[in-house]
């Protein structure tokens, strides 16, 4: 059932950010042949398309929060919660539905922001001093050392974990705000900062269990390997109580507005 929410729910993001990202592909092209060397150039239209681009990918992030919100807001706490809720699908499917598919788009914007950045240097001429760069050098000293790929490896997953966390506690600071009766957008917003301060003392009570060990203080390569470990581990903590907060108030006290 998970796979067949997450067919309906990744399309109803990408509808509205896809024609932001080739929005953006365009701003990036228009702005990559303007500071490129072109004779007769308008230092007005690299200012414009400069604007015009930092405009566009602004609302490329601004809309991918905005739709994460109201898609979790309409679909299981407002008016169509009623029909979401009748479906044979489990609250913890629903969240971990919009919360993979939220991440997902997530990534694709950091994704997209990437590839207009590649457009930006291919349109304006400087792609091909990549090539002057001695990539197999490069390579062999990012990857030359194992311990590297592992950095690399647990990176990956702190990142995408922490975007998952960062969703997650959007879920649950709204779905603790629709336990008011009134002003429930405030009531969200202080129970989402009242999430992030119990997050920061969550970290100062970890800090002070261990004050001055190497785990914190790393000194080798393997202690910044545990470091990144239990990064991931503690955001997976903290990621669960957030899940499993929104599935209890959704099953037990949901109130739908």
């Amino acid at each position: 059932m998970l796979g067949k929410l997450l067919k309906y729910e990744i399309p109803a993001l990408g509808r509205k950010l896809v024609p932001l990202y080739i929005a953006w592909a365009a701003t990036a092209v228009l702005l990559g042949l303007m500071i490129g060397p072109i004779e007769g150039k308008s230092e007005f239209m690299m200012v414009l398309s400069a604007m015009l681009y930092s405009g566009v990918a602004a609302a490329v992030f601004v809309m991918a929060v905005v739709m994460i919100v109201q898609r979790f807001n309409r679909s299981l706490l407002g008016d169509e919660g009623y029909f979401s809720h009748v479906l044979p699908v489990k609250a913890s499917q629903h969240i971990a539905s919009k919360t993979i598919s939220a991440t997902l788009w997530v990534l694709l914007s950091g994704v997209a922001m990437a590839v207009t950045g590649l457009i930006i240097a291919i349109a304006s001429g400087s792609f091909m001093q990549l090539f002057q760069i001695d990539w197999h050098e490069f390579l062999n000293e990012l990857f030359g050392a194992p311990i590297v790929g592992v950095y690399i490896v647990e990176v990956i997953i702190a990142f995408i974990l922490s975007i998952a966390k960062s969703i997650l506690a959007i879920y649950t600071a709204l779905t603790i705000g629709h336990q008011a009766s009134k002003r429930v957008g405030l009531a969200s917003i202080g129970a989402y900062i009242v999430l992030m301060i119990c997050e920061s003392m969550i970290g100062n009570i970890i800090l002070s269990i261990a004050p001055g060990a190497p785990l914190f203080y790393p000194e080798t390569s393997g202690d910044v390997a545990v470091l990144l470990l239990c990064a991931i581990l503690i955001t997976l903590l903290i990621s669960g109580i957030y899940f499993f907060i929104c599935k209890y108030l959704m099953e037990k006290k949901l109130n739908l507005a």
